[in-house]
């Protein structure tokens, strides 16, 4: 038989629950968290997916093809590098050469221009040659004119000192041989040095000095000796 006083008493434990509020349920956040653990493993793998949609790959494949036209330029610098080098060296080779070049034309025209001076003088020589001949030339024939007191004029005789140029025959020259004898000293010493001859001494012997250089030449009879 149930006791009645026992079953008034009041229930702690209800009022306890009452005054604390609603209690959480593990059991259903372990549900909830498991529930949200597998979404999040859904949305990894699914995002891993998306590495399969056709423009991600074909964006991969660009980006593979940049890659190795990158790496390709690389190379090619590489190579355009070792090729400025190489050109550097023979561009520095060249330099060489052009200052040897530069070096061997240098004395090329040292060499033309000694060549053209042994010309030159070649030249004065042979024609210095060929005014000696005709000057000998024209004594002979003015030794014959002066001893055989011919009455012709005397041949000019060619100056010396202008050998380098032309023969030029020497302007005003005496006619006679006694002509000589009335030439001052000044117009002597001018023929003589036309004709390399000395000047020195006094005016007769100058004067006999010219007379012997145009053609002239002692002659002995029986009373004078006559130049």
């Amino acid at each position: 038989m149930a006791n009645p006083a026992l079953d008034s008493q009041p229930d702690f434990v209800a009022m306890a629950d009452a005054a604390l509020g609603p209690q959480p349920e593990f059991a259903v956040m372990a549900a909830g968290c498991e529930e949200t653990a597998n979404t999040f493993t859904n949305m990894a793998a699914q995002i891993r997916n998306c590495q399969n949609l056709p423009i991600l790959q074909r964006h991969n494949e660009i980006a593979t093809t940049f890659q190795g036209i990158f790496e390709l330029l690389n190379r090619i610098e590489e190579r355009l590098g070792r090729v400025e080098e190489r050109v550097e060296r023979v561009e520095e080779r060249v330099d060489r050469v052009e200052e040897r070049v530069d070096r061997v034309e240098k004395r090329v025209e040292d060499v033309e221009e000694w060549v053209e001076g042994v010309e030159k003088w070649v030249e004065r020589g042979f024609r210095r040659v060929e005014v000696h001949q005709l000057n000998n030339q024209a004594r002979l024939e003015n030794s014959h004119v002066i001893a055989s007191n011919i009455p012709e004029d005397l041949i000019p005789l060619y100056s010396l000192t202008a050998a380098d140029a032309q023969p030029q025959v020497i302007l005003d020259f005496p006619s006679r041989i006694d002509d000589i004898s009335q030439m001052d000293g000044g117009r002597v010493n001018e023929l003589l040095c036309h004709l390399e001859q000395s000047t020195s001494g006094d005016l007769a012997q100058r004067r006999t000095r010219l007379k012997r250089a145009v053609g002239g030449f002692i002659r002995y009879d029986s009373s004078v000796v006559r130049v």
